[in-house]
């Protein structure tokens, strides 16, 4: 890990949420060389709000954008996964290739989100960008802390795709199975 003031330290990987794109790291750095960001609150942010994305796009390092929220509550699917990640804020600050796992601040420089995406079909900043919400990345975050991993809780059914129930003209899940040993079959 690299510092503003170009002093490098060892880092260890606490955790790593591939579906949120959000790791923990241990630095091996003096105490006096860490200084925590403030964290805010996401559940009160406003369309409009001006926010900062700090970043190191395309490796140019400690990049500073600005922008405004341009939409709350949006729902983005994980580059890694491919699996939903649901209330992210969406902001016009310039995110780019090399944004993501970087802060997205308040105006009194408060963290209220991580940087995750863009949306661009060329691959370079449109104007629409995703950052995980703080409140979001705080429970991530414990759980990161705490046990290496995220678990989130399961159903225990295997469910038709969307497409076989539109077809078969269903509303609702339709549930194909629930295994005796899950949650579903237990209960």
């Amino acid at each position: 890990v690299t510092f503003a003031d170009q002093s490098a330290y060892d880092a260890k990987i606490v955790g790593f949420d591939q579906d949120k794109d959000v790791a923990v790291l241990r630095i091996d750095a003096p105490k006096d060389k860490l200084r925590p960001i403030p964290i805010g609150v996401s559940a009160d942010l406003l369309v409009g709000q001006k926010v900062y994305a700090i970043g190191n796009p395309f490796g140019l390092d400690h990049t500073l954008t600005t922008g405004v929220i341009s939409g709350l509550r949006r729902e983005i699917s994980s580059a890694a996964t491919g699996r939903p990640i649901q209330d992210v804020i969406q902001t016009d600050a310039a995110i780019n290739p090399g944004n993501s796992g970087g802060p997205l601040l308040d105006s009194s420089g408060s963290l209220i989100g991580i940087n995750t995406a863009i949306y661009s079909p060329s691959g370079a900043s449109s104007g629409v960008g995703f950052s995980i919400p703080v409140d979001t990345v705080n429970g991530i975050v414990d759980q990161l802390v705490k046990f290496g991993k995220v678990t989130r809780p399961i159903l225990g059914i295997k469910f038709a795709p969307d497409q076989s129930v539109e077809q078969l003209g269903v509303s609702g899940v339709l549930v194909l199975d629930a295994p005796p040993n899950g949650p579903a079959g237990k209960a």
